[in-house]
């Protein structure tokens, strides 16, 4: 279709339409984040040529706005797109279709897009087409789907899938409901893309570590790209990102009575319900390497299985200048026997001393002396010359993570900003008293880490000088 009109831009859309329907739309510029996402989204040129995009929002904050607005200028700029819009119920994703709907037979539509219309053969609420090819289809999650798809089989944009807020957030706290919306996503709304080059974008509030964006970080991190939207406008907290809608005060309020909700809803943060022992704020990173470095070891914990559902091992190398400890390299998977003993001796031959290139004291290999890890002292003793320190525990796991609490607390934990940073951080952060956390493999290297180089009559008799 020739076309000689100028299309508008998803803001200035996004402006004109908040005026037309009588609502005071402010663009803010965390609105402005999400168009300039939202618009990459369209063109395919998302951060490391991603193809999905999250976006995690405070609630109340415009999410459906957004979500609808984006397929109603959408349909404007491409009038032959298939879209499905989702949410966590029917009845709301079939009333938000039929906003569309309206809106794009309105005669304030036809003034920006003269183009487009609605194909009068349609008569469904939950779903339409246009004249030129296009449509739209509304369901809620664990609907029916079957005959309707998203997207063209075209190398240009074609449409997508809009989730908006899959899940209502008093049903986080249940396990059943957390997995049927995972398994619906992958076994029946993935599926109804028409190419595999159809985008899907995710919009909602993070309510859970294993709510669907924590699902898709954990199981599809190399096609989707997350932007996490704070209710903080800077890292001072010096007053939340739209004053008018949630105020500072209202959100100190909410972090005091109920900082499980804030951390998840509001910071996208999630945290187990037992309450995370670890504040994040306190775990610093560096980006360069640091200087000064008197003492260094290898941290390992070791799984006893390598199913998918069961404990990683870890290997965690960690230096100290005397004062911070400096978590510098993680090394994690499940792996067989032979495997971690694999990756022990690279981890080793990449990390150990040398008098020029790794001068620094070194403390050893320190591995719990249990289940796997015994097998892997003997091998590695047998086969190699690596200083081996096995390690015997005789305190439960809350009891050593408070040892090192006061370190923490006092900005003496940094860590190097490598592609296993977030996961790391991420753990500590999620790291429970109440042991609700599902992994805490990493949490035990780096306790075992700053208790050996930082808690005195511990770190300085920990093993011999091996440079």
């Amino acid at each position: 279709m020739s076309q000689t009109f100028e299309i508008p831009t998803l803001e200035m859309f996004f402006r004109w339409h908040g005026a037309v329907i009588c609502q005071q739309r402010q663009v803010l510029p965390f609105h402005k984040r999400i168009f300039a996402a939202l618009t990459r989204w369209v063109g395919g040129k998302l951060p490391g040529g991603k193809r999905h995009l999250a976006i995690c929002m405070p609630p109340r904050h415009g999410k459906t706005y957004i979500a609808r607005d984006l397929i109603a200028w959408a349909i404007g700029a491409f009038p032959d797109s298939e879209w499905i819009y989702t949410s966590y119920s029917s009845t709301l994703a079939i009333a938000q279709t039929v906003q569309i709907r309206d809106w794009i037979a309105s005669d304030h539509y036809r003034k920006i897009f003269p183009y487009v219309g609605l194909e009068p053969k349609v008569g469904r609420q939950d779903y339409f087409q246009t004249p030129a090819g296009g449509s739209v289809y509304g369901v809620g999650v664990g609907g029916t789907i079957t005959g309707f798809g998203a997207g063209k089989k075209r190398q240009g944009f074609g449409g997508g899938i809009v989730i908006d807020d899959p899940l209502l957030a008093q049903d986080a706290y249940s396990e059943a409901k957390r997995e049927a919306c995972n398994l619906w996503y992958t076994q029946t709304l993935y599926s109804r893309r028409n190419s595999d080059k159809t985008p899907v974008l995710l919009i909602m509030q993070r309510l859970h570590e294993l709510d669907l964006v924590g699902y898709l970080q954990r199981n599809e991190s190399d096609i989707w790209h997350v932007l996490q939207i704070p209710v903080w406008i800077d890292k001072q907290e010096s007053d939340t990102i739209w004053p008018e809608t949630f105020s500072k005060e209202s959100a100190e309020r909410l972090r005091d009575l109920d900082a499980f909700a804030f951390n998840s809803q509001y910071l996208q943060q999630p945290t187990p319900a037992g309450g995370a022992l670890f504040p994040r704020e306190h775990l610093l990173r560096i980006d360069a390497e640091p200087t000064g470095l008197i003492r260094a070891g290898i941290f390992c914990d070791t799984a006893m299985k390598t199913g998918e559902t069961n404990d990683y091992s870890v290997l965690t190398y960690a230096a100290t200048d005397g004062r911070i400890c400096y978590i510098l390299d993680i090394d994690r998977g499940r792996w067989t026997a032979p495997d971690l003993l694999a990756h022990a001796k690279a981890f080793w031959q990449k990390h150990m001393p040398h008098r020029t290139k790794n001068p620094v004291r070194f403390l050893g290999m320190h591995i719990e002396d249990k289940a796997s890890g015994t097998g892997l002292i003997q091998t590695l003793r047998a086969e190699t010359a690596i200083p081996i320190i096995p390690i015997q525990r005789s305190r439960d796991k809350v009891s050593r993570a408070h040892d090192i609490l006061p370190y923490v607390a006092s900005d003496r934990l940094c860590f190097r900003s490598a592609p296993w940073t977030d996961a790391a951080i991420g753990e500590m952060c999620s790291f429970s008293p109440s042991m609700a956390h599902e992994h805490d493999d990493q949490v035990d290297t780096i306790i075992d880490a700053v208790s050996t180089l930082l808690v005195p009559d511990i770190g300085l008799l920990a093993g011999a000088d091996w440079s």
